[in-house]
Protein backbone atom coordinates (compact mmCIF):
# COMPACT_ATOMS: atom_id res chain seq x y z
CA UNK A 1 0.00 0.00 0.00
CA UNK A 2 2.71 2.43 0.72
CA UNK A 3 4.28 1.83 -2.46
CA UNK A 4 1.10 2.62 -4.14
CA UNK A 5 0.39 5.83 -2.54
CA UNK A 6 4.08 6.47 -3.12
CA UNK A 7 3.18 5.78 -6.99
CA UNK A 8 0.08 7.82 -6.76
CA UNK A 9 1.40 10.94 -4.99
CA UNK A 10 4.57 11.08 -7.84
CA UNK A 11 1.93 10.97 -11.26
CA UNK A 12 -0.24 13.41 -9.14
CA UNK A 13 2.93 15.43 -8.94
CA UNK A 14 3.73 14.64 -12.12
CA UNK A 15 0.47 15.73 -13.39
CA UNK A 16 0.38 19.55 -11.90
CA UNK A 17 3.97 20.11 -12.81
CA UNK A 18 3.38 19.72 -15.96
CA UNK A 19 0.05 21.83 -15.41
CA UNK A 20 1.67 24.61 -14.15
CA UNK A 21 4.31 24.76 -16.75
CA UNK A 22 0.88 25.20 -19.67
CA UNK A 23 0.60 28.05 -17.85
CA UNK A 24 3.35 29.92 -19.11
CA UNK A 25 2.55 29.40 -22.73
CA UNK A 26 -0.73 30.30 -22.14
CA UNK A 27 -2.11 32.87 -25.52
CA UNK A 28 -3.96 36.23 -24.70
CA UNK A 29 -8.08 35.71 -24.11
CA UNK A 30 -10.24 37.67 -23.24
CA UNK A 31 -10.37 38.38 -19.90
CA UNK A 32 -13.64 36.88 -18.97
CA UNK A 33 -12.86 33.41 -19.79
CA UNK A 34 -10.07 33.61 -18.03
CA UNK A 35 -11.55 34.43 -14.90
CA UNK A 36 -14.21 31.94 -15.37
CA UNK A 37 -11.64 28.81 -15.76
CA UNK A 38 -8.96 30.47 -13.19
CA UNK A 39 -12.47 30.39 -10.49
CA UNK A 40 -13.14 26.54 -11.82
CA UNK A 41 -9.08 25.51 -10.86
CA UNK A 42 -9.41 27.43 -7.65
CA UNK A 43 -12.41 25.16 -6.92
CA UNK A 44 -10.38 22.08 -7.58
CA UNK A 45 -6.96 22.88 -5.63
CA UNK A 46 -9.28 23.87 -2.07
CA UNK A 47 -10.33 20.09 -2.99
CA UNK A 48 -6.55 19.27 -3.29
CA UNK A 49 -5.47 20.97 -0.20
CA UNK A 50 -8.97 19.42 1.69
CA UNK A 51 -7.65 15.92 0.54
CA UNK A 52 -4.02 16.49 1.22
CA UNK A 53 -5.31 17.69 5.18
CA UNK A 54 -7.31 14.14 5.34
CA UNK A 55 -4.60 12.24 4.30
CA UNK A 56 -1.95 13.97 6.47
CA UNK A 57 -3.83 12.54 9.25
CA UNK A 58 -4.52 8.67 8.24
CA UNK A 59 -0.61 8.54 6.94
CA UNK A 60 0.40 9.05 10.28
CA UNK A 61 0.69 5.31 10.93
CA UNK A 62 -3.12 4.67 10.62
CA UNK A 63 -3.40 2.06 7.44
CA UNK A 64 -6.90 2.83 5.93
CA UNK A 65 -9.16 1.14 3.09
CA UNK A 66 -10.13 4.92 2.53
CA UNK A 67 -6.29 6.06 1.88
CA UNK A 68 -6.37 4.74 -1.87
CA UNK A 69 -9.91 6.98 -2.40
CA UNK A 70 -8.06 9.95 -1.31
CA UNK A 71 -5.03 9.62 -3.33
CA UNK A 72 -7.00 8.47 -6.35
CA UNK A 73 -9.83 11.69 -5.40
CA UNK A 74 -5.99 14.19 -5.84
CA UNK A 75 -5.15 12.52 -9.22
CA UNK A 76 -9.01 12.92 -10.28
CA UNK A 77 -8.70 16.82 -9.41
CA UNK A 78 -5.32 16.96 -11.11
CA UNK A 79 -7.09 15.68 -13.98
CA UNK A 80 -9.59 18.15 -14.01
CA UNK A 81 -6.95 21.04 -13.29
CA UNK A 82 -4.99 19.47 -16.33
CA UNK A 83 -8.15 19.59 -19.17
CA UNK A 84 -9.15 23.60 -18.10
CA UNK A 85 -5.42 24.24 -18.53
CA UNK A 86 -5.68 22.94 -21.84
CA UNK A 87 -8.82 24.69 -22.58
CA UNK A 88 -7.10 28.22 -21.65
CA UNK A 89 -4.76 26.73 -24.18
CA UNK A 90 -6.32 25.49 -27.26
CA UNK A 91 -5.49 22.11 -27.45
CA UNK A 92 -8.76 20.57 -25.76
CA UNK A 93 -10.53 20.61 -29.26
CA UNK A 94 -13.72 21.57 -27.26
CA UNK A 95 -14.02 18.63 -25.54
CA UNK A 96 -15.41 17.77 -22.14
CA UNK A 97 -13.42 16.46 -19.18
CA UNK A 98 -14.15 12.65 -18.22
CA UNK A 99 -16.45 12.62 -15.10
CA UNK A 100 -15.79 9.61 -12.93
CA UNK A 101 -18.93 8.23 -11.88
CA UNK A 102 -18.84 5.71 -9.20
CA UNK A 103 -20.83 5.12 -5.97
CA UNK A 104 -20.44 8.21 -3.36
CA UNK A 105 -21.13 8.43 0.11
CA UNK A 106 -22.61 12.32 -0.51
CA UNK A 107 -23.19 12.30 3.71
CA UNK A 108 -19.49 11.64 4.18
CA UNK A 109 -18.55 13.97 1.15
CA UNK A 110 -20.42 16.89 2.94
CA UNK A 111 -19.01 15.70 6.28
CA UNK A 112 -15.90 16.19 5.06
CA UNK A 113 -16.24 19.57 3.93
CA UNK A 114 -18.46 20.97 7.16
CA UNK A 115 -15.26 19.78 8.65
CA UNK A 116 -13.20 21.98 6.51
CA UNK A 117 -15.08 25.24 6.48
CA UNK A 118 -15.17 24.85 10.17
CA UNK A 119 -11.82 26.15 10.63
CA UNK A 120 -12.65 28.87 7.67
CA UNK A 121 -15.80 30.56 9.44
CA UNK A 122 -13.75 31.13 12.37
CA UNK A 123 -13.28 34.16 12.02
CA UNK A 124 -16.53 35.44 11.30
CA UNK A 125 -17.74 33.33 14.63
CA UNK A 126 -20.19 31.67 12.00
CA UNK A 127 -21.00 28.27 13.30
CA UNK A 128 -22.00 25.52 10.76
CA UNK A 129 -24.55 22.62 11.48
CA UNK A 130 -25.44 19.74 10.03
CA UNK A 131 -27.85 17.07 9.49
CA UNK A 132 -26.19 14.04 7.48
CA UNK A 133 -28.30 10.97 7.22
CA UNK A 134 -26.24 8.58 5.85
CA UNK A 135 -28.75 5.69 4.98
CA UNK A 136 -29.47 5.40 1.27
CA UNK A 137 -27.63 8.81 0.92
CA UNK A 138 -25.10 7.25 -1.63
CA UNK A 139 -25.27 8.75 -5.52
CA UNK A 140 -24.23 7.93 -9.10
CA UNK A 141 -21.90 11.24 -9.15
CA UNK A 142 -18.36 11.95 -9.73
CA UNK A 143 -16.56 12.59 -6.11
CA UNK A 144 -14.64 15.64 -6.91
CA UNK A 145 -17.53 17.29 -8.79
CA UNK A 146 -19.38 17.37 -6.01
CA UNK A 147 -16.85 18.47 -3.90
CA UNK A 148 -16.24 21.13 -5.87
CA UNK A 149 -20.14 22.19 -5.72
CA UNK A 150 -20.09 21.83 -1.68
CA UNK A 151 -16.77 23.95 -1.73
CA UNK A 152 -19.05 26.30 -4.19
CA UNK A 153 -21.89 26.75 -1.77
CA UNK A 154 -20.35 27.22 1.15
CA UNK A 155 -17.50 29.27 0.18
CA UNK A 156 -20.72 31.33 -0.97
CA UNK A 157 -22.53 31.14 2.10
CA UNK A 158 -19.68 31.67 4.05
CA UNK A 159 -18.73 35.01 2.27
CA UNK A 160 -22.68 36.61 2.31
CA UNK A 161 -23.49 35.83 5.82
CA UNK A 162 -22.54 38.89 8.56
CA UNK A 163 -20.25 37.45 11.36
CA UNK A 164 -21.99 35.50 14.35
CA UNK A 165 -24.52 33.68 11.83
CA UNK A 166 -25.48 30.00 10.63
CA UNK A 167 -24.83 27.99 8.24
CA UNK A 168 -26.87 24.63 7.57
CA UNK A 169 -26.08 21.85 5.52
CA UNK A 170 -28.49 18.53 5.00
CA UNK A 171 -28.30 15.51 3.38
CA UNK A 172 -31.02 13.03 2.83
CA UNK A 173 -32.63 10.63 0.49
CA UNK A 174 -35.87 11.34 -1.79
CA UNK A 175 -36.78 8.45 -3.87
CA UNK A 176 -34.14 7.81 -6.48
CA UNK A 177 -32.09 11.18 -5.33
CA UNK A 178 -29.99 12.31 -3.08
CA UNK A 179 -31.20 16.11 -2.21
CA UNK A 180 -28.01 18.44 -0.57
CA UNK A 181 -29.09 21.80 0.91
CA UNK A 182 -26.77 24.40 2.25
CA UNK A 183 -28.65 27.48 3.48
CA UNK A 184 -27.96 30.66 5.61
CA UNK A 185 -29.79 32.95 7.14
CA UNK A 186 -28.05 36.15 5.41
CA UNK A 187 -29.77 38.49 3.59
CA UNK A 188 -31.74 36.91 1.30
CA UNK A 189 -32.23 37.30 -2.70
CA UNK A 190 -34.50 39.38 -4.57
CA UNK A 191 -36.45 37.97 -7.17
CA UNK A 192 -34.00 40.08 -9.47
CA UNK A 193 -31.22 38.90 -8.10
CA UNK A 194 -32.48 34.73 -8.48
CA UNK A 195 -32.81 34.99 -11.59
CA UNK A 196 -29.69 36.02 -12.72
CA UNK A 197 -28.39 33.66 -10.49
CA UNK A 198 -26.65 30.90 -12.48
CA UNK A 199 -25.50 33.69 -15.30
CA UNK A 200 -21.73 33.85 -15.84
CA UNK A 201 -20.08 36.56 -14.43
CA UNK A 202 -23.33 37.92 -12.92
CA UNK A 203 -22.71 40.54 -9.97
CA UNK A 204 -25.64 40.72 -7.44
CA UNK A 205 -27.21 43.11 -4.69
CA UNK A 206 -25.21 41.92 -2.06
CA UNK A 207 -21.61 42.08 -1.41
CA UNK A 208 -19.22 40.08 0.59
CA UNK A 209 -19.65 40.92 4.51
CA UNK A 210 -16.21 40.47 5.25
CA UNK A 211 -14.39 41.79 1.81
CA UNK A 212 -13.69 38.67 0.70
CA UNK A 213 -13.26 38.86 -3.61
CA UNK A 214 -16.05 37.14 -5.45
CA UNK A 215 -16.42 37.17 -8.99
CA UNK A 216 -19.69 35.72 -10.02
CA UNK A 217 -19.06 32.55 -11.37
CA UNK A 218 -18.90 29.82 -8.40
CA UNK A 219 -22.47 29.19 -8.50
CA UNK A 220 -22.30 29.34 -12.70
CA UNK A 221 -19.09 26.41 -12.36
CA UNK A 222 -21.99 24.90 -9.34
CA UNK A 223 -24.76 24.30 -12.16
CA UNK A 224 -22.31 23.10 -14.50
CA UNK A 225 -20.49 20.36 -12.89
CA UNK A 226 -24.21 19.44 -11.40
CA UNK A 227 -25.83 19.18 -14.43
CA UNK A 228 -22.83 17.17 -15.89
CA UNK A 229 -23.08 14.29 -13.95
CA UNK A 230 -26.84 14.34 -14.62
CA UNK A 231 -27.95 16.25 -11.24
CA UNK A 232 -29.87 20.04 -10.95
CA UNK A 233 -29.88 23.12 -8.13
CA UNK A 234 -32.00 25.97 -7.64
CA UNK A 235 -32.18 27.98 -5.00
CA UNK A 236 -34.74 29.45 -2.54
CA UNK A 237 -35.04 32.63 -0.77
CA UNK A 238 -36.82 35.66 0.29
CA UNK A 239 -35.25 38.98 0.87
CA UNK A 240 -34.14 39.32 4.38
CA UNK A 241 -34.74 35.51 5.33
CA UNK A 242 -31.51 33.56 3.87
CA UNK A 243 -31.05 31.45 1.03
CA UNK A 244 -31.43 28.09 0.79
CA UNK A 245 -29.48 25.87 -2.20
CA UNK A 246 -30.71 22.51 -3.47
CA UNK A 247 -28.40 19.92 -4.95
CA UNK A 248 -30.51 16.61 -6.21
CA UNK A 249 -28.17 13.88 -7.58
CA UNK A 250 -29.34 10.25 -8.92
CA UNK A 251 -29.31 7.74 -6.17
CA UNK A 252 -26.74 5.03 -6.58
CA UNK A 253 -29.10 1.89 -7.41
CA UNK A 254 -27.15 -1.66 -7.79
CA UNK A 255 -27.80 -2.10 -11.46
CA UNK A 256 -26.48 1.74 -12.04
Amino acid sequence: MKKQVVEAFENARANLNQAIEGLEAIPEIEDEAVGYTAHKLMNYLTVVGATAELLEVYLAGHPDEQMQIWVEGLQHAVHLMKHDVGRLMFTANGTEPTFKREKVDVALLAFRACNFYRHRTAWKKIQIHSELLPDGCKAWTDRVAVAAVFDNLLSNALKFSENGKQIWVRVCRDQDHVICTVGDDGPGLSVEDQARLFQKGARLSNAPTGGEPSRGYGLVIAKDLVEKVGGSIWCESQPGRGAKFHVRLPAYERNS
